[in-house]
């Protein structure tokens, strides 16, 4: 096989990740980033990942750098998300087979097939014409401007934290969400670091139950036990209502083998069970948002029942998950499933593996990979990989994206001769 132009969209670390891959491989790859490398672990900065390094890097990747003369950190250790940008994603954009490879402030827009249609050359009616034609990548420039990209694959490593999920009812945004601006976050940030002075002393609303909100409240009680304007906190948090849990029970294993998410479970637990700066309202949900003529917001809760609270906030904080961009690649043909919004194939392929037991029961480290096959679309050469490739499933690890990788350069194959890159 010759070599493959190959587009990945998106320098995090899977993208980096499959661009390394794909180097080794014998092929040609450009990765378009639309803001900087590792954006989406810089904005996730402050918040402590679960898993070990080792389970958070590949044994490609680790290797070059070693060679490189990059000191790593050990296998065992765990790292924020902005550490692991900094000592392993940032380093792996910067080896000499990809720092000619990787191009920031470059986004795409769009992909589609050149000289054809969504509607036009469907596989499954035994044409294959597309899959002799190449992808063209609309690609836009941060400094303005736009240009064509064609490519004989396109990897999209470009994952889902740009896309939050809404507060409101049924997944739709409440009245006034839209409107609510910089008083509506969505991210977790550094509440008793770099962001308390937008925290401290305010009264909040804060919105979801998994595992960013659990940070958030361990957080919040350090903003309020530092005292001054922070012991003037307060909490309003709306989350499901589960009876006698607070949180969504953490499968045994991950509590055993994961000693941070341990700690965090413990913590946030107690917390939302004993402190008195925070009010719960289980079961509720936003159904609408107004600003008062003192500035405050009013947040309105309807319990299940239908019974209303007015709550008076000064800013909110939603942690209610990240759902897939799929505008990127609505001219192609991909079969999604119809819940998770993630590839069918792979979609149908986890349902599987989980039998009756619901996601959030599994948990992370119950997933598995599920081989080059799931990876496949109707639309040939086209890969979603990553946290994207799971849709609105939670319950992605990096490693198991490393082994999406894998799988799909078995679909791809390698080129030869192979490309001559560097070797340290």
């Amino acid at each position: 096989m010759t070599a493959r132009r190959i587009a990945i969209v998106g320098a995090g670390p899977m993208g980096l990740e499959a661009a390394l891959f794909a180097r080794h491989a014998g092929h040609e790859v450009t990765v378009f980033e639309s803001a900087s490398v590792g954006e989406h672990f810089r904005l996730y900065g402050p918040v402590p990942l679960f898993t070990p390094f080792h389970m958070n890097s590949t044994d490609l990747g680790r290797s070059r750098l070693r060679a490189a003369g990059i000191k790593l950190p050990g296998n065992e250790e765990t790292l924020t998300a902005a550490e692991l940008r900094e000592r392993y994603i940032l380093p792996l954009s910067r080896l000499p087979e990809l720092n000619d490879a990787v191009q920031e402030g470059a986004k795409v827009a769009a992909i589609a097939r050149e000289g054809t249609t969504k509607s036009r050359s469907i596989a499954a009616t035994g044409d294959r014409s597309r899959s002799r034609r190449p992808f063209l990548l609309r690609v836009e420039s941060s400094k303005g401007g736009a240009r064509w990209v064609r490519a004989d694959v396109v990897i999209d490593a470009s994952g889902v934290y740009a896309t939050a999920n809404a507060t409101g009812p049924g997944g739709l945004a409440a009245f006034g969400e839209d409107a609510l601006g910089e008083r509506l976050e969505q991210r977790l940030p550094a509440i008793s670091g770099g962001a308390s002075s937008r925290y401290a002393g305010a009264r909040i609303l804060l919105v979801g139950d998994g595992r960013s909100a659990a940070n958030a409240i361990v957080d919040f009680d350090a903003l309020v036990r530092a005292g001054g304007a922070g012991a003037r906190t307060r909490v309003a948090w709306v989350h499901r209502d589960r009876g006698e849990e607070v949180f969504a029970p953490v499968p045994q294993a991950e509590l055993e083998l994961l000693p941070v998410l341990r700690e965090l479970d413990r913590r946030a637990n107690r917390i939302a069970r004993e402190v008195g700066w925070m009010t719960r309202y289980p079961g509720a949900t936003v159904t609408s948002y107004r600003t008062l003529a003192s500035g405050a917001l009013e947040a309105t809760l309807a319990d299940s029942r239908g019974k209303e609270n007015l709550v008076e906030v000064d800013r909110v904080l939603a942690l209610v998950g990240y759902r897939p961009d799929l505008s990127l690649f609505r001219e192609l043909q991909i079969h999604l499933c119809y819940a998770s919004e993630g590839p069918m194939a792979l979609a149908s392929a986890i349902l599987a593996s989980q039998g009756k037991e619901p996601a959030a029961v599994q948990g992370c480290l119950g997933q598995v990979s599920h081989g080059p096959e799931s990876l496949k679309s109707p639309e040939p050469d086209f890969y979603l990989l990553g946290s994207k490739s799971y849709g609105r499933n939670p319950n992605f690890l990096l490693t198991l994206g490393h082994r999406q990788i894998a799988d799909a350069f078995a679909l791809i194959g390698a080129a030869e001769p192979r490309l001559n890159v560097a070797s340290g």
